[in-house]
């Protein structure tokens, strides 16, 4: 059981390391404006954030079943895999105020460029007629 406990331990860490380096990656990609990759390294943080909730859930199990005297020997390593998932949170927290921020800036761009009516619009029968966005054309030189 202790040894199983610890395998899980070092896979969760190893994993921890794996989404701490992919975060450092997405940074880049974001600052080189690289959405493809950008996209790649979100679905691989993804499917790494899966399987450390996978294990997870196996180390509480483990963890539940073993005498606290036992777990004292565990400290250290309970300690660093906890300091990289809160690395970890704090990055994802960081990129998530990026993106919001982005997005709200866009955002207002696009309304002050492209104003809607906000008003209701009625047809000749008086029925409420939902307004239309206005058609945009973007010529791009090359």
């Amino acid at each position: 059981m202790n040894k199983e406990f610890e395998k899980l331990l070092k896979k969760e860490a190893e994993i921890l390391d794996q989404i701490s380096s992919k975060q450092i990656e997405m940074r880049k990609a974001v600052k080189e404006k690289n959405w493809n990759n950008l996209m790649a390294l979100i679905t691989d943080v993804n499917v790494l954030s899966d399987s450390f909730k996978t294990l997870d859930a196996s180390r509480d199990k483990i963890q539940a079943s073993i005498q606290r005297d036992e777990l004292s020997s565990y400290k250290n390593s309970l300690s660093d895999l906890r300091t990289k998932l809160l690395k970890c949170k704090a990055e994802n927290k960081a990129f998530a105020s990026y993106v919001n921020i982005s997005r709200s800036f866009v955002q207002q761009v696009v309304e002050k460029a492209l104003p809607q009516s906000r008003n209701k619009n009625y047809s000749r029968n008086g029925n409420i007629v939902q307004p239309q966005p206005q058609s945009v054309v973007v010529n791009q030189l090359f």
